[in-house]
C-alpha cells in the first residue's frame, strides 16, 4: 500500500518519490491530519490545475450564496448556519485555490513556503469549522421539527448567531494547538503530544462530529417517513440538510478510511493525499449546487431568478399546521424577520 503522502514538502525536486522501506516507519508516525509537510511523491501535474479549477467553480457558487443569503434573502434561523457554511467552505477553497497557485506556478522561496503554511493551517481550521456546522444544523432541524411547539417558544432569539460564533471559536482554538505542538515546537521537540494531538483531531472530526449530524437526520427520515403516509409532503429545508450531510459523509470517507486504518491498525493509508484533498474540495462545492437543486421549480419553464431559488430551499411551508395555533414555523419567521436580523 503507498502511504498518505504530502507533496508540497519538495518543491525543487518534482520526481521525488516515497522514502523506501526502512524509512517507512518514521514516516507512517507522523498521521495523516498532521500540518507539517513531509517527504511524499508529486500528483500527476494535472491535479494541480484540476483543484485550481475546481476551487475556482467553488469560490464563485458560495460568493453567490454569501450574497444572496448576507444580502439579499431576509434572514432566518437556519439561514444563518447557511451563511457561516459558505464563508468556512469559501475560505477553505481560497486556501487551496492559492496553494494550487503556487504549485502551478512553481513560486520557491521563503515567501512561497510561508504561503503554503498559511494556507495548510487556514484550510484546516475552516475545514473543522464547516464539519462542526453540520451537526448543529442537523440537530436544530430536527427539534425545531419533533417539539416545534417547545422550540419556537423556548430557542433564543440569537441561537444561531452564538452557536456558530463558539463552533468558529473551537475550530480556532484546536488549529492553533495543533499548530503549536506539530508546527511551532515541531514534532521532534513535542514528542508524542503531537501525536496525541493527531489523535485527538480524529476523534472530534470522525467519532464525535459525525455521529451528531447523522442521528438528527435519521430521526428526520424517520419523520419524513411518518408524515408521508399522512400525505403530508416533506420541506426542501430537509431535503437540503439531508443533502449536506450525505455529501460529507461520502466525500470524507477517505480521510475517515485514512484516519481509521492507521490509529487502529497500524496500516499506512491506501490513498494519496492528494484524493483526499479533492473530495474535501468536492464537498466545499457541492453545497450552492444542493440549494439550487432543492429550491428550483421543476414545474417553472423559464429560468427563475437565483434568490428566488435560493429563498424556496430555505421553507419549510409543509411544517405549517402540525403545532399550536400560535407557533411559528420558518415561513412565518422569514416574513416576520427584519433583513438585518440575525436570530
Amino acid at each position: 500500500m503507498a502511504g498518505n503522502c504530502s507533496w508540497e514538502a519538495h518543491p525543487t525536486d518534482r520526481n521525488k518519490m516515497c522514502p523506501g522501506g526502512g524509512e517507512a516507519s518514521e514516516l507512517y508516525s507522523r498521521g495523516f491530519l498532521t500540518i507539517e509537510q513531509i517527504v511524499a511523491p508529486p500528483p500527476p501535474a494535472i491535479m494541480d490545475y484540476i483543484f485550481l479549477l475546481l476551487c475556482l467553480c467553488g469560490l464563485v457558487g458560495n460568493g453567490l450564496v454569501l450574497w444572496f443569503f448576507g444580502f439579499s434573502i431576509k434572514r432566518t434561523p437556519f439561514s444563518i448556519y447557511f451563511l457561516h457554511l459558505a464563508s468556512a467552505d469559501g475560505t477553505y477553497l481560497f486556501s487551496k485555490a492559492v496553494f494550487s497557485l503556487l504549485n502551478t506556478g512553481g513560486f520557491l522561496g521563503p515567501f512561497a513556503n510561508y504561503l503554503r503554511s498559511v494556507c495548510r493551517i487556514l484550510g484546516l481550521c475552516t475545514f473543522v469549522t464547516s464539519v462542526s456546522l453540520l451537526p448543529a444544523i442537523s440537530t436544530e432541524r430536527c427539534v425545531s421539527i419533533i417539539f416545534p411547539s417547545w422550540y419556537w417558544r423556548q430557542r433564543p432569539k440569537r441561537l444561531s448567531a452564538v452557536v456558530c460564533t463558539l463552533l468558529w471559536l473551537l475550530s480556532l482554538l484546536v488549529t492553533g494547538i495543533h499548530n503549536y505542538f506539530c508546527v511551532f515546537l515541531g514534532r521532534e521537540a513535542s514528542g508524542a503530544t503531537c501525536r496525541h494531538m493527531d489523535i485527538s483531531l480524529g476523534i472530534l472530526l470522525f467519532l464525535l462530529f459525525c455521529p451528531l449530524m447523522v442521528l438528527p437526520c435519521l430521526a428526520l427520515i424517520l419523520h419524513v417517513e411518518c408524515r408521508a403516509r399522512q400525505r403530508q409532503r416533506s420541506a426542501k429545508l430537509n431535503h437540503v440538510i439531508l443533502a449536506m450531510v450525505s455529501v460529507f459523509l461520502v466525500s470524507s470517507i477517505y480521510l475517515g478510511i485514512d484516519w481509521f486504518l492507521f490509529w487502529v491498525f497500524q496500516i499506512p493509508a491506501p490513498f494519496p493525499e492528494y484524493v483526499t484533498d479533492l473530495c474535501i474540495c468536492i464537498n466545499s462545492c457541492a453545497k450552492p449546487i444542493v440549494y439550487f437543486l432543492t429550491g428550483r421549480d421543476k414545474s417553472q419553464r423559464l429560468w427563475e431568478p437565483l434568490r428566488v431559488v435560493f429563498q424556496r430551499a430555505l421553507r419549510d411551508g409543509a411544517e405549517l399546521g402540525e403545532a399550536s395555533g400560535s407557533t411559528p414555523n420558518t415561513v412565518t419567521m422569514e416574513m416576520q424577520c427584519p433583513s438585518g436580523n440575525t436570530s
